[in-house]
């Protein structure tokens, strides 16, 4: 069932996109769509600190690729034989891209976008290819602007806090699953602990993303964050925890007992550090 924060964001999100909209209609700019369809492309994570910080990979990316678009504006001017072969490099680059960072990603695009614009404008009669770069950085900022604007200043952080808290929560119950079966290695095979710490190690992966995220979101250190680091500290240590007797079934038996009994203790030390710093992270967060 979605959470109270979940349905709260879904109400924001609708309201920043209608907003987006009514301002392109009451600018009747030409390249006015751009605002409304930057605001739609950052909110895509949904949450409200991975929005912020997709927000500032869009603004770095779009700079990015407006340069380089301006580059190949000025050596297409002269030499348009050539747009189909920057075509197609562009075409792979841009595949790579997708695998990598959203700002690689958004630079390769906007220099697609950009040349296709040229493109049409064969061959370069007027001054329209470096006005439309300027006309899309323009809208690109604008949108950009304008959801930063209304995400900190109307919204606030308590989405970005109840986000963090919301996360660290259910991290911490993944931790808590795995460090009782640790704890009585019960049903934990070589096999079963590889793919449990390599589940464990993707949702730490997805954690560390929001946590970076959430340090600009929140605007500074605050004791929701402490406590997610804290919770991060501790699920790399069960990951290891669950390498370690993985790896340590292809010891000898007399060593495996020494190894799993150390990895016991471990675990049953992990999780009673774990409840009680649950438990006054869960009183702090109702307070």
């Amino acid at each position: 069932m979605p959470s109270l924060n979940f349905k709260n964001r879904i109400l924001q999100v609708v309201g920043l996109i209608i907003l987006s909209l009514l301002v392109t209609q009451v600018l009747q700019w030409d390249q006015g769509l751009w605002v409304a369809v930057s605001v739609t492309a950052i909110i895509g994570p949904f949450g409200a600190s991975l929005t912020i910080e997709k927000s500032r990979n869009r603004i770095i990316g779009t700079i990015a690729g407006l340069l380089i678009a301006t580059v190949l504006e000025i050596f297409l001017r002269y030499n348009y034989q050539f747009v189909f072969l920057v075509g197609i490099i562009l075409a792979y680059v841009l595949g790579f891209a997708v695998q990598q960072n959203y700002r690689y990603f958004i630079m390769v695009v906007t220099v697609a976008i950009c040349l296709n614009f040229e493109y049409m404008n064969l061959p370069f009669t007027s001054f329209e290819p470096i006005s439309f770069l300027i006309a899309r950085f323009m809208a690109v900022l604008a949108g950009i602007a304008l959801f930063l604007f209304i995400q900190k200043y109307v919204y606030g952080v308590r989405n970005t806090r109840v986000e963090l808290v919301e996360s660290t929560q259910k991290i911490a119950a993944s931790i808590s699953d795995n460090l009782l079966q640790l704890s009585t290695l019960a049903g934990i095979d070589a096999k079963s602990g590889i793919d449990q710490a390599m589940a464990l190690k993707a949702e730490s992966e997805s954690f560390e993303e929001l946590l970076s995220a959430s340090g600009y979101g929140l605007g500074g250190p605050c004791n929701e964050l402490r406590a997610a680091n804290r919770i991060n500290r501790l699920q790399q240590r069960v990951i290891s925890l669950l390498l370690d007797l993985s790896y340590a079934q292809q010891e000898p038996v007399e060593l495996q007992a020494k190894i799993k009994s150390t990895i016991q203790r471990r675990a049953l030390k992990l999780n009673n550090a774990l409840s009680k710093f649950t438990q006054i992270m869960s009183l702090n967060y109702r307070t």
